[in-house]
């Protein structure tokens, strides 16, 4: 017995369903407004640190390209890491002030350039704008002589690199050049190179780190909780967390040994999240308001009409008692309702009647199309046979009207019923066959087939028209023409395909026809039968499952992809021509 449902109850569940759903939009719109927000401030934030990472890569290049043209070809460095010692006050005087001048020139904002050597005859340096605070006191003068002996008691393994150096709150990166007894050491301050991009941001902090230890920002780190393991695994990935409240986003350059990593505070986007919230219990409220309002509402110029018409039909049917009702066209209702019952009958016919015209015409197409690649075909044949006989080759003739022969029988058949895989390659083996009778040059036909799939499916020359376009377009080759057949299996979406991937080396598709492929038109169509018909009879066996696409392959030559539903048919070939 069919279950009989309250339309009132209905209502109930319906208006409780929907409240429901639009409570999980609204969750969903919240979630979903906090990770997008949280989205932007990643973007922003590595937008930020690709920057300053260029910046820094550019700027400790050009002081390694200044140390190295210095320490190898600069003839003023060379005379005085020889001589110094031994050379004049009055003939040091030119080259010093040579190299002063250089290194005022290649001194960055945030770094600065040092000459010395162990004798303390050469002691010279250049500041940038921001290095250190930007004036020069007694203590900068103290700090390079502390550098200074930094770099006379190195071993031999620190010149010629960049390695980090710290001294209370100052946080350097510095490579060295010797030649004899003079370097000329580039340093960069860390500190005053983040600061001049990131003055005023608060929401983000910067720390440089090594391998070893987090250069700055260190107090800040551990404040917060963050280790140097955790800045070091944001290099590969992004590592959020949330019970510190930060996201880190770092990058490593091993050429320098050194990383950057962008600290951001999650604080804002709790901020924004409790705004979301208040905004969404406000709405809550708001639409539970309305649906009680448009419930009510409903009941009483829905629900009210429907018991009157049910008990009205109750009453008809002799189910019930006599009860009042304000309607008087229940006959009116009753004929409504077979009007409809005959429309409805009257729509399933004419639904009936529309899908068999349909596949009458759908057939109808396909054989026009397979009409216009057969005619197609045949007149490359009888061109093919024309040429045959007027180089007088009568064996070659009787071998190509008994291949054609063969070729005819299969392609004359109903072009509704798809081919196997194996009838569609031995076809194209035919096919090879009949055309290599005909070539001045060598054609070679290669086949990867999973063997899995030769009785599955196909529309019938799906192969056999790739290998006559490339015989078509590549005539006048003065090399072998390999066309490729590459047949395999594929899950798309869950489902499976065959991917056919056909393609040759030979001068590829033109710039037109790749254009005209993807957008054909009625005159490519007239010049192109074969790719055009077999596209269109696709469209009508597959409708819309199945893709296509065309391209050149980079080393050269046209490549044909098609994805088709994997599927085997009850009926064989052999079945229908037997039918017929």
């Amino acid at each position: 017995m069919k279950r009989v449902r309250s339309a009132k109850k209905s209502l109930i569940k319906f208006f409780l369903i929907l409240l429901l759903i639009t409570l999980l939009c609204l969750v969903s719109y919240g979630v979903y407004s906090v990770w997008m927000y949280e989205q932007q401030l990643i973007f922003r934030n590595q937008a930020a640190l690709d920057v300053y990472s260029n910046n820094l890569i550019y700027v400790l290049q050009d002081m390694t390209s200044f140390n190295q043209d210095v320490y190898s070809s600069d003839t003023d460095f060379l005379l005085l890491a020889n001589k110094a010692d031994s050379l004049p006050d009055d003939q040091r005087i030119v080259p010093e002030y040579n190299l002063r001048k250089l290194m005022n020139s290649r001194v960055p904002n945030a770094g600065a350039i040092f000459f010395f050597n162990k004798s303390r005859s050469e002691f010279f340096y250049c500041f940038g704008s921001d290095f250190m605070g930007g004036t020069i006191t007694r203590r900068h003068m103290e700090f390079m002589n502390q550098l200074r002996e930094h770099w006379l008691d190195a071993k031999q393994t620190d010149l010629m690199r960049w390695i980090a150096f710290s001294e209370g709150e100052d946080v350097l990166l510095m490579n060295a050049y010797r030649r004899a007894d003079l370097y000329v050491c580039s340093i960069l301050d860390l500190n005053a190179f983040i600061g001049m991009h990131t003055e005023g941001v608060d929401a983000i902090k910067y720390a440089f780190f090594t391998q070893d230890q987090i250069l700055t920002n260190a107090d800040y780190a551990a404040q917060e909780g963050i280790t140097l393991e955790m800045i070091q695994r944001a290099e590969a990935n992004l590592v959020r967390n949330l019970y510190i409240g930060n996201i880190i986003q770092s990058d490593y350059y091993p050429a320098y040994g050194i990383g950057l990593s962008g600290i951001m505070s999650l604080q804002g986007i709790w901020s924004y999240s409790r705004i979301s919230v208040i905004l969404f219990l406000i709405v809550f409220i708001v639409i539970c308001g309305l649906f009680f309002v448009i419930y009510a509402f409903i009941d009483r110029i829905l629900i009210y009409p429907l018991n009157q018409i049910t008990n009205a039909s109750r009453q008809l049917s002799g189910a019930g008692e006599p009860v009042r009702t304000d309607y008087e066209n229940l006959l009116e209702f009753s004929t409504i309702q077979i009007a409809l019952d005959r429309l409805v009958e009257q729509k399933v016919r004419l639904e009936q009647d529309n899908r068999t015209k349909t596949q009458e015409t759908e057939h109808a197409l396909l054989q026009y199309y397979q009409l216009q690649t057969r005619s197609h075909f045949f007149l490359n044949c009888l061109k093919s046979l024309y040429h045959m006989s007027e180089r007088g080759e009568i064996e070659k003739i009787r071998l190509m009207i008994l291949a054609f022969s063969n070729h005819l029988r299969y392609v004359f058949h109903d072009n509704l019923l798809l081919v196997t895989l194996k009838s569609e390659l031995d076809e194209a083996q035919d096919y090879y066959q009949i055309i290599q009778m005909d070539r001045a040059h060598p054609l070679l036909l290669d086949m990867e087939v999973d063997q899995s799939l030769l009785e599955y499916r196909v529309p019938p020359l799906v192969v056999q028209t790739f290998l006559e376009n490339s015989y078509k377009y590549n005539t006048n080759r003065k090399k072998f023409l390999r066309f490729r057949v590459q047949i395999d299996r594929i899950e798309m979406e869950g489902r499976p395909y065959i991917r056919l991937r056909l393609s040759d080396n030979g001068v590829g598709y033109s710039a037109e026809m790749l254009k005209k492929l993807s957008e054909p038109d009625e005159q490519f169509e007239q010049y192109h039968v074969g790719i055009s018909n077999l596209k269109r009879r696709m469209a009508l066996i597959y409708q819309n499952d199945f893709q296509v696409a065309f391209f050149n392959a980079p080393g050269g030559g046209a490549c044909s992809l098609i994805y088709l539903p994997l599927q085997a048919e009850e009926r064989s070939e052999d079945d229908a021509c037997a039918d017929r």
